[in-house]
């Protein structure tokens, strides 16, 4: 699987990874909540400002690791594949909340912003998500920085679709509760879109 289907692969995956809901996703709707368009927008700004920087630090790494133990490379790339694949059973498996609370007042878009680039660069979760997620997408035989640049700009794009989707949503609605039903199909899909997209993966790399 290589070029513009390991491309599509990678597009598919982020989308469904994105719309899984997680700290990103809360943080995004409970500004919505307070009825404050602007700080929906500044906060979307703020996930992938702190996305980027974690494709930066995470494939300064990845194009160490590559020059100096390309074998060690490898090994992640298929760790990758494992982790996508527990990903996947860790969602299908899950108890997925939407359940969201806001703020009586709205708030402001330099708030929102710097709110949610902390919301990103603390999650616990990112470091491990961006080492062991991009390493099975990318081509060793292939420059690797242009690979890296791609799939940041991918993954920012899938990231400002699912943001923007509960964002907005919140923000029309006033409420998420009518979310509540859905929960269990969502998690129900995307488990099962992500351990797919692993087993394909596998199959693959082992052709």
């Amino acid at each position: 699987m290589q070029g513009e289907n390991l491309l599509i692969v990678f597009a598919l995956t982020e989308l469904v990874a994105c719309l899984t809901p997680g700290p990103a996703v809360l943080s995004v709707m409970s500004i919505g909540l307070t009825g404050s368009p602007r700080a929906v927008l500044a906060a979307i700004a703020g996930i992938n400002v702190g996305n980027l920087i974690w494709y930066a630090m995470t494939g300064a790494g990845l194009l160490a690791l590559a020059r100096t133990a390309p074998e060690l490379f490898v090994v992640l790339r298929w760790a990758g594949i494992v982790y996508l694949f527990w990903l996947g059973l860790q969602t299908w498996r899950s108890h997925l909340t939407l359940a969201a609370s806001g703020q009586g007042s709205p708030i402001g878009a330099g708030r929102g912003f710097a709110g949610a680039v902390a919301v990103q660069l603390s999650n616990p979760k990112a470091l491990v998500f961006f080492t062991v997620f991009l390493p099975p997408f990318i081509d060793l035989d292939r420059p690797m920085a242009p690979q890296i640049a791609v799939l940041a700009a991918i993954g920012v794009s899938m990231e400002v679709i699912a943001l923007g989707m509960y964002g907005f949503l919140a923000w029309r609605l006033g409420k998420i509760a009518v979310f509540q039903g859905a929960e269990r199909v969502i998690a129900r899909v995307s488990g099962a879109i992500l351990m797919a997209v692993a087993v394909a993966m596998a199959l693959s790399r082992t052709a």
